[in-house]
């Protein structure tokens, strides 16, 4: 793996923005709404009995709206930790575009890219043991 510095051309997308952006606008909407009254229960959960994948995000992102971060990460480890660098993602992004800076940037070999998409399947399913326990 290797990082470089590498600045924006004109017209490429800040992923880091966009993402960031939708997990800031889903943690303002679960500080001002009424998130738990308007969500759904879990149709996964309620045909077998057992908690879906992503059981636990909708008050994990209300948790985290309201800085309880420890009862956050409770209910769905995976998706806080997802909202919270999202976020994070978003001002570094943010404060890159404004002043134009170089942001870094990852070279990966094919390698490291199956290394990376292996370790978040493995993530995925220690999130979802961790829900068949906890929840």
């Amino acid at each position: 793996m290797r990082f470089n510095l590498k600045k924006r051309e004109p017209g490429e997308l800040e992923f880091g923005i966009i993402y960031g952006g939708i997990a800031f606008l889903a943690l303002l909407a679960g500080r001002f709404l009424p998130l738990l009254d308007l969500a759904p229960s879990c149709v996964f959960r309620s045909l077998t009995g057992l908690p879906c994948p992503t059981c636990g995000s909708t008050r994990t992102i209300v948790l985290l709206a309201h800085g309880d971060i420890p009862t956050a990460l409770s209910f769905n480890p995976l998706t806080g930790i997802g909202a919270i660098a999202a976020v994070l993602s978003l001002f570094y992004g943010l404060i890159a575009f404004a002043f134009d800076v170089p942001r870094v940037n990852f070279v990966l070999t094919e390698r490291e890219k199956n290394g990376i998409r292996a370790s978040v399947l493995l993530f995925l399913f220690l999130n979802w043991t961790y829900l068949f326990s906890a929840l």
